[in-house]
């Protein structure tokens, strides 16, 4: 799913995994999340935002921490129409909704929580961690029918884009916000104000950054302190930003329904090639703000 060629440690066959990860400032840094292919921000109550990773190519000895699943998942896992996903709870109505997902293996820390431990240096509920062969082990024993996905994108290695852009800066709310730097050779994120860095010191960098104008909806969900759960609409068309090899790509994402595949179409109706390499999709509501400096 990154457009590579596969080196001889991986395993091309290998089914979907995708794990959520907390994106609070208390959460992090996080551990594992650079090795994910993909990696969805998506919004959550309080104005904050939750990641949804996808593992598919490498391995990731500590993932974490893990958290809570949204109703917005049940979309994305069938983007690769079958996928192992871990989660840290979830409420009644979502839990419902992602069980019945098509193609979905949910293993949720409550329901399996020998494949998960806690880190004693964080507080819960900021304190959920486990692995990618933990997870890929037990969900194939679920399904030993699970297989690689479909590809998510299409890549190029050079692109003919002219749009100059150096810097990106994204803000979901007062209490969440994120940039992303060109360095040359990727995209380097911030994220309120301070470089984002995982366990080890080292930064996040991808080599694609995608920002798909969305909208959200209410489905009656609130958290515990009565903040309204916002759904993540990711069916339909909407506009597209693409940043890539220091370009900007204009464009519309397209997604007719939750089991068809999403397309990034320029002007001329082609698809958007990415940069082959990791990627983060940005899923940034109408009220959020983005802006980018050439």
């Amino acid at each position: 799913m990154t457009g590579k060629v596969p080196t001889r440690a991986q395993r091309p066959g290998r089914p979907t995994l995708a794990v959520k990860i907390d994106n609070v400032d208390i959460a992090r840094p996080q551990s594992g999340i650079d090795h994910a292919d993909v990696i969805f921000e998506e919004t959550v109550e309080g104005g904050l935002t939750r990641l949804f990773a996808v593992f598919q190519c490498d391995n990731a000895p500590v993932i974490g921490p893990v958290r809570s699943a949204r109703t917005t998942d049940s979309d994305l896992i069938q983007l690769f129409k079958k996928a192992i996903f871990g989660f840290s709870g979830a409420n009644r109505r979502v839990n419902a909704r992602i069980y019945s997902t098509r193609g979905a293996v949910p293993l949720s820390y409550d329901a399996n929580g020998g494949l998960y431990y806690r880190n004693g240096s964080r507080p819960a509920p900021h304190n959920v961690y486990t692995s990618t062969s933990t997870l890929v082990k037990a969900g194939l024993a679920r399904n030993k029918r699970l297989h690689a996905p479909p590809p998510l994108f299409v890549y190029a290695k050079s692109t003919g884009a002219r749009t100059v852009v150096r810097h990106i800066s994204l803000r979901w709310s007062g209490f969440a916000s994120a940039a992303w730097s060109w360095t040359g050779s990727g995209w380097n994120r911030w994220q309120n104000g301070s470089p984002d860095v995982l366990v080890g010191g080292h930064r996040v960098s991808v080599s694609n950054v995608v920002v798909m104008r969305i909208t959200t909806r209410f489905l009656g969900l609130r958290d515990v302190l009565g903040n309204a759960s916002p759904d993540d609409v990711i069916t339909g068309h909407g506009r597209v930003y693409v940043f890539r090899n220091g370009r900007l790509i204009l464009g519309h994402w397209q997604h007719k329904y939750a089991s068809g595949a999403l397309k990034l179409v320029d002007g001329s109706g082609k698809q958007i090639r990415l940069a082959p390499g990791h990627t983060w999709v940005e899923l940034l509501p109408g009220g959020g703000s983005l802006s980018f400096q050439r």
